[in-house]
């Protein structure tokens, strides 16, 4: 059985990597083969890269305790919408 060495690279060589793949003209797989990159490696690494990361301080919470009647009789449903198609429900049972 042929043993392989793993070899890890940094975030900046897997950009470095997907933008030759994207100038290259080759398929994913016979790139992969010629810079001795694995498959599934280059797939995570390309979906991580493309996923635009959270940014902490963007994300303004709003206190809504004082629009929520503590009567248990009336029931409400907020929907907020986050984009990329999800939606966050919140129901009142």
């Amino acid at each position: 059985m042929k043993r392989t060495t793993r070899i890890h690279r940094s975030e900046s060589e897997w950009r470095k990597i997907i933008q030759q793949h994207a100038t290259s003209g080759l398929s994913v797989r016979a790139f992969c083969k010629q810079k001795r990159v694995g498959e599934k490696s280059f797939y995570l690494w390309r979906q991580r890269l493309e996923t635009p990361a959270v940014n902490a301080e963007a994300i303004n919470l709003v206190d809504i305790t004082g629009i929520v009647n503590p009567d248990p009789a009336p029931r409400w449903h907020i929907e907020l919408d986050l984009g990329d198609g999800i939606k966050l429900n919140l129901r009142q049972a």
